[in-house]
């Protein structure tokens, strides 16, 4: 049988718990994003990448980025076969995103008044809420800022995904590109060592 004092306790206990869950550091993390230092990346299209460290320098920061949506035709071979293209910042595929683990990416999608469908942004360097695409859904005339944390190093695909049947026709219409996240001390061969690289496409 529960006596008062062990009930009593019992409550003492629970209430220290759910103050310390709301002290914990992934609490703290979330009021600590707005001091952050920030940097803001001119995206270029590809082959070429943006200017970028190959090992992140100090702590994590926000990289802030901004990409229009564009609905044009493109001409897409040496035939002059010609493409109804939707695109990310005019080009197929869209440009590469660098950030380090532990950053957090900051894109600010604009989805002008002159293009005739509603678009958005899924990232699969993302967790939840379909890596952004529940969330970024916009209107022509409309944009729409997304954050997210880089907690996996990799090369990871973005795309288009209103929802349905529209997903596969807007990704092989152009609306598709890549994410890549260095490892925050840069990337290593298969023995620790540090590689390099010298060039990017």
């Amino acid at each position: 049988m529960l006596t008062r004092r062990e009930a009593l306790l019992g409550s003492v206990l629970t209430a220290a718990a759910v103050a310390a869950i709301g002290s914990t550091p992934a609490m703290a993390a979330v009021t600590d994003v707005a001091e952050l230092p920030r940097e803001k990346v001119t995206l270029v299209a590809p082959p070429f990448v943006h200017a970028h460290d190959q090992v992140g320098k100090g702590g994590p920061k926000i990289v802030e980025f901004t990409m229009k949506i564009e609905e044009k035709p493109m001409v897409i071979d040496a035939d002059g076969t010609q493409l109804n293209a939707m695109t990310y910042n005019g080009s197929i595929p869209g440009p590469l995103m660098v950030v380090h683990e532990g950053d957090y990416l900051e894109l600010t999608l604009i989805n002008p008044d002159t293009n005739t469908l509603a678009h958005n942004i899924d990232f699969h360097a993302a967790t939840g809420g379909l890596g952004g695409g529940a969330l970024t859904l916009i209107n022509p005339g409309e944009q729409v800022t997304l954050r997210f944390k880089a907690t996996r190093s990799g090369t990871f695909v973005y795309h288009c995904a209103p929802g349905g049947a529209m997903i596969p026709w807007h990704v092989v219409s152009g609306m598709s590109g890549a994410v890549m996240v260095l490892p925050r001390d840069g990337l290593r061969d298969e023995k620790g060592k540090p590689v390099r690289y010298d060039r990017i496409y």
